[in-house]
């Protein structure tokens, strides 16, 4: 069964390395230099409004590159950035009108994208699918907090 595990992570290896290569052409095409942007943009898009902090929780990114990321984010008229009115130590961050249209720029190349990469699977096994890695996230995010 260790063989098999070790295929299994080898495997989520290759395929990190493939949607690395599919996403970095995405995000380029609609003006970001990093997936992890979209993944910030998503994140934020899901949320409404997050702080930097939660964010930093949601994306699996140290505070230090955040910052860095949310920064640009906001140089670039993406990312609002305010403080929190209940905190003031925290800073809020939400989509601008211009990250509301980059964010969506990205949907139909996305969609194209999940079409041809899930089509091998039907609905129960992409729903069967996500909860898996959904659980198999939240154990490792357990793991690393500890």
């Amino acid at each position: 069964m260790d063989h098999i595990k070790t295929d299994i992570t080898l495997d989520f290896l290759r395929i990190s390395n493939l949607l690395s290569r599919y996403g970095a052409k995405m995000v380029a095409d609609v003006g970001l230099s990093s997936i992890q942007q979209w993944v910030i943009l998503s994140t934020i898009s899901r949320k409404g409004e997050i702080s930097i902090g939660e964010l930093k929780k949601e994306t699996l990114v140290t505070k230090q590159n955040m910052t860095g990321m949310v920064n640009r984010l906001h140089q670039s008229n993406l990312v609002a950035l305010a403080p929190d009115p209940a905190d003031k130590r925290r800073t809020i961050a939400t989509l601008t009108e211009h990250g509301h249209q980059v964010y969506e720029q990205l949907k139909e190349s996305r969609y194209d994208f999940n079409a041809q990469a899930y089509q091998i699977y039907d609905d129960q096994e992409i729903h069967t699918l996500s909860l898996l890695l959904g659980r198999l996230v939240e154990h490792l995010k357990e793991d690393d907090e500890n």
